[in-house]
């Protein structure tokens, strides 16, 4: 009797196993639970890849497989093939519904290659995209860095930062900033003359080997003579900032 009992028990597990591995199929595999809608939440208004090119990319195949079923690393790494997102967030909204939301890389500056070549440069020194006239065109441009100097390409950016969080930032405009071997950084500032909009100068300014911690101080000084030549209409043909203390300045002729 015991050995019977013993033998309905595991037949009646095995049984109970059956019916929940069936129904676990069923419920997977249930029309109910295919995925009927990709949708792209929390899109900026000016996204540079739209909702279109995310769906495109993350290639599910709609009405043909489970939201169970997804597989979503599968998903995140065919949208991260873009070299604009940084992050993708994929949420499966049962029954039949998957959500992406994707934050992008932030360009700080547009990167200008050896052979010429365009791309826009993030905050953290990561090159990416296909430049578009029409998406932050005012972006300074960083030449003269070699592609695998990473370290010589973020002092660029902390240069580009603390030059935006300074006096300067009212008093001159990068529109480049190139590395010269035996200079360091060089800026081509514009910079308004007088008070008429349209009227502005351009000057080369040296800022020295490294963005160190009297950059500040550097920024603020070169800030008070920007202002200065602004305010006499003073065209400037070069700027040295890199000599200590002093600010040296070559005018150009008749300024």
């Amino acid at each position: 009797m015991k050995a019977f009992r013993r033998v309905l028990v595991i037949f009646l597990s095995f049984v109970t196993l059956v019916g929940a591995a069936t129904g676990v199929y069923y419920t997977i595999h249930s029309p109910l639970f295919t995925v009927q809608v990709v949708e792209v939440v929390d899109q900026p208004e000016r996204a540079p890849v739209d909702a279109e090119e995310i769906t495109r990319l993350a290639a599910v195949p709609i009405g043909k497989i489970s939201l169970f079923e997804l597989d979503l690393g599968v998903i995140e790494r065919r949208i991260l093939e873009n070299s604009w997102v940084k992050a993708v967030y994929l949420n499966k909204r049962f029954p039949q519904a998957l959500s992406i939301s994707v934050t992008f890389r932030e360009p700080l500056a547009l990167w200008q290659g050896r052979n010429g070549d365009l791309a826009y440069v993030d905050q953290e020194g990561a090159i990416f995209g296909k430049i578009s006239l029409e998406y932050q065109p005012d972006l300074p441009i960083l030449s003269g860095f070699l592609g695998d100097d990473r370290f010589r390409v973020l002092d660029a950016l902390h240069l580009l930062s603390a030059w935006q969080n300074s006096p300067m930032n009212g008093a001159g405009e990068i529109s480049s900033l190139f590395w010269d071997p035996e200079r360091g950084f060089r800026a081509w500032i514009v910079y308004p003359l007088g008070q008429i909009p349209a009227s502005k100068g351009r000057v080369l300014v040296d800022l020295g080997q490294e963005p160190d911690d009297e950059l500040n101080l550097q920024l603020r000084r070169l800030s008070k003579v920007m202002t200065y030549l602004s305010s006499h209409m003073i065209a400037a043909r070069q700027i040295w900032a890199d000599t200590g203390k002093k600010i040296v300045v070559k005018t150009a002729k008749g300024s």
